[in-house]
């Protein structure tokens, strides 16, 4: 019981410290209060306090250094690549169509951006993405799935917020094993794809952002449909 009182004590103190850095009371860069001072603050043991600390920097929120104060850190776009993997498994299974209709909503505002916004050298490593991926479909080879991922994260990154690559690694990473199955043996959709990835690099490339959600849109819509019912075949 004792166990238990304590855990529920620190995650109490985590979450009210976890407060004080986003409503910056603790900015960035900042030492957190003295150990000393928590104790008084919350009315908490040392212990409570040592493990709220703890479970603070596993969030990647707080630097513990050795004989120096806590302090906040910045939280990067690798630090939120490491944690929103976790946060989708922890909160519960979902299903390929759930996890689809994220992804469509994701890339086809990637698209829309991405001809606003891309620079002359994103344009280039995208079309060179596509043109890699028609070659490598052409020659059935297990690395076109790779380049195609590829593709869909360099359009997602020409949007000039870090963001949606993040997301999008994010979503991917859980459907990896359904696209594997479903394309073993589809030679249709991945010629579809090649001809959807030529399309979508078109309109980035033209600047026309409606163009781009479109075509991505299709694209995705399209390739969830054969994915899903290959799943479901017996």
């Amino acid at each position: 019981m004792r166990r238990n009182l304590n855990s529920s004590t620190s995650e109490s103190v985590y979450k009210q410290m976890l407060d004080s850095i986003r409503g910056g009371e603790w900015p960035v860069g900042s030492s957190i209060p003295s150990e000393r001072t928590l104790i008084d603050r919350f009315g908490v043991s040392r212990i409570s306090i040592r493990e709220a600390v703890s479970m603070l920097r596993g969030l990647g929120v707080v630097d513990v250094s050795h004989g120096r104060r806590t302090r906040v850190r910045k939280i990067d776009t690798k630090i939120l690549d490491r944690l929103l993997p976790v946060m989708l498994a922890l909160d519960g299974q979902r299903t390929f169509q759930q996890v689809f209709d994220v992804r469509i909503a994701i890339e086809s505002r990637s698209a829309f951006l991405a001809a606003k916004f891309r620079t002359e050298a994103q344009l280039l490593k995208i079309y060179a993405l596509a043109k890699k991926f028609q070659r490598l479909v052409r020659t059935a080879s297990t690395s076109a799935l790779k380049t195609d991922f590829e593709f869909h994260l360099k359009v997602a990154e020409a949007t000039d917020n870090p963001l949606f690559p993040i997301l999008l690694g994010a979503i991917t990473r859980l459907v990896v094993f359904g696209q594997t199955e479903s394309c073993k043996d589809d030679p249709e959709r991945r010629r579809r794809a090649v001809r959807a990835h030529n399309a979508i690099a078109e309109a980035i490339a033209d600047r026309d952002s409606e163009r781009a959600q479109a075509e991505m849109e299709a694209h995705l819509r399209y390739s969830a449909s054969r994915m899903i019912s290959a799943l479901e075949m017996p």
